[in-house]
């Protein structure tokens, strides 16, 4: 069973980080719209929120997947 948790985790992790890429880039070209109009500004702002939501969203979701799995985990060694 440990393996099988084992590459829950590593799997977890594999999920994550490319999240956190993508929540670091939509800050990124956030902060590189100063060029832009008004118009396509509050839009483009707009999707990036959107994308950053559920990036949280899925993060959130990996994030208790994890936990749940140390939960277990504990309570097996137990």
């Amino acid at each position: 069973m440990s393996g099988y948790r084992e590459l829950d985790a590593k799997t977890l992790h594999a999920v994550l980080q490319p999240l956190n890429v993508i929540r670091l880039s939509c800050g990124n070209i956030r902060t590189r719209m100063g060029k832009y109009s008004t118009d396509d500004a509050e839009y483009l702002t707009a999707k990036l929120m959107r994308i950053e939501e559920q990036v949280v969203r899925a993060t959130d979701l990996l994030q208790d997947l994890r936990k749940n799995n140390d939960d277990d985990a504990s309570a097996e060694g137990a």
